[in-house]
């Protein structure tokens, strides 16, 4: 039965907020982390000035913002530098291959063992390099600086504070309540705070900083403000704002999927939508389509103790089709042959509308910017897995509305469905970034400073306070 729907199936009207959230799906993008260093490196500055003074302040500042800046853009920086000299050098070609692989993608296969081994040790190099700065030589840096300060406010000090005569000196002591040490309670910050970008690779790195950080502290009070500082703030750059967005989907029955992604669902359900009656309680079974018991006892059994098949042995069982064809070029050649996962398999023998092999290309392209099937790009069997369960939970959640509502399938609620999709994910992101910017940048340093008072019974930024033999 076709139904008669007179919108343009066009879903480019979707709400402007789908351009700013496609940032958090983005690994590359660096403003999400952005807006997190730029929050972290004011609170942490704002809170070591408060509590330890101008020099603490200073420190923080410096720290928190050239670590930033490293991680953000050094990083990179460094290895274009390496991929732009290192071949001239050593007379290499062709550096355009990602490194990484797994069992359905490897584009090292065909690479030469110079080219890998040059590339991969330019990447380690470039971290290396990063690493060693913030965490030892940054330090240092800070460490020469505040010296300077301290040194040059000591001999002004001295300087103007030379009395004439018993009774000037008893004077201006006695009005400005001068001593060594209160000047350098008005000027004491903590130093050593060490952030890492929020990509998961920076974990990896955070090891060597942290030794950095605390191999440079100037005693142990200082040593134990920054392993609680570094060490509770990996989980804040990393994981929270995803722990958070993922519990708020949850909690509300929101799809967490690509913006992307659902414009390009969206699309290929409103045309679904034109020709068939589809209502919650057929729009689960028509995504996901039927496999015959017969065909499923044969798959369990083509894949037993294999995660992928060659192209000839699908159809040795189950006949050549242009299905399976086109579902192999999901991913590129593997030894020079085509190949198919299990749920590929599975794909190709059900009629569902999410196994389609050309809105699959569709989804991933839309993804993986049109990466996903190229030779030389490496993209996680993972991540387009978790593209396509993304799919599926959207469509869960399209079925809940078409339930509470009553109506059939329309292009209208499709979009109104997505459009409250994008607003919820967007706030949910929003959260989760807010959230981890306040630990990072108050939260955390609260407690340091709280841990401060208990092990010192002093607010004194402990980097420059003199602890005689306790250090």
């Amino acid at each position: 039965m076709r139904i008669n729907n007179n919108s343009r199936n066009n879903f480019t009207g979707l709400i402007n907020l789908a351009r700013p959230l496609s940032m958090f799906y983005n690994a590359n993008n660096p403003l999400p982390t952005l807006f997190i260093e730029t929050g972290v490196t004011a609170g942490r500055s704002f809170e070591a000035n408060k509590t330890g003074g101008k020099i603490e302040a200073t420190e923080r500042f410096i720290e928190q913002g050239t670590s930033a800046i490293i991680w953000l853009w050094g990083v990179q920086t460094l290895k274009k530098m390496g991929e732009t000299i290192g071949p001239k050098i050593f007379k290499l070609k062709d550096l355009n291959f990602d490194v990484g692989f797994d069992y359905l993608r490897n584009p090292l296969e065909d690479v030469d063992k110079k080219l890998l081994a040059f590339k991969t040790g330019n990447i380690l190099v470039s971290a290396a390099i990063a690493t060693g700065f913030i965490g030892f030589i940054l330090p240092k840096i800070n460490h020469f600086i505040t010296n300077k300060v301290l040194t040059k406010k000591k001999k002004k000090n001295l300087t103007t504070l030379k009395p004439t005569n018993l009774k000037d000196f008893q004077k201006s002591t006695k009005k400005n309540n001068l001593s060594f040490t209160s000047l350098l309670d008005k000027s004491m910050n903590l130093a050593h705070i060490l952030e890492n970008n929020s990509t998961a690779r920076l974990l990896i790195t955070d090891t060597g900083v942290i030794a950095g950080r605390y191999y440079n502290a100037r005693n142990k009070y200082e040593k134990i403000e920054n392993l609680f500082r570094d060490i509770s703030s990996i989980y804040f750059y990393l994981f929270s704002t995803k722990h958070v967005v993922k519990g708020l989907n949850k909690l509300t029955g929101n799809a967490d999927i690509n913006p992307d992604v659902l414009k390009a669902t969206a699309e290929m359900l409103s045309e679904k939508s034109k020709s068939l009656v589809v209502d919650s309680k057929n729009i689960i079974q028509n995504s996901y389509g039927e496999i015959s018991k017969e065909n499923i006892i044969k798959i369990e059994e083509l894949f037993k103790d294999k995660k992928i098949i060659n192209l000839e042995e699908f159809i040795a069982n189950f006949g050549v089709s242009d299905k399976a064809i086109d579902m192999s070029k999901l991913q590129p050649l593997l030894k020079g042959k085509s190949v198919l996962t299990k749920k590929q398999a599975q794909d190709i023998l059900s009629n569902g509308w999410l196994s389609d092999s050309k809105f699959l290309h569709k989804i991933y392209n839309a993804a993986t910017k049109s990466k996903y099937n190229q030779k030389n790009r490496f993209i996680s069997a993972k991540y387009l897995d978790n593209i396509r369960t993304s799919v599926e939970n959207f469509v869960k959640q399209l079925a809940k509305s078409l339930e509470k509502s009553g109506e059939n399938l329309t292009e209208d609620i499709i979009k109104k469905t997505a459009n409250s999709n994008i607003k919820k994910n967007f706030a949910f992101y929003s959260i989760g970034t807010i959230i981890s910017t306040f630990a990072l940048a108050i939260l955390i340093p609260k407690i340091q400073y709280f841990i401060r008072k208990k092990l010192t019974n002093d607010t004194e930024f402990v980097g420059i306070k003199d602890f005689g033999n306790n250090k």
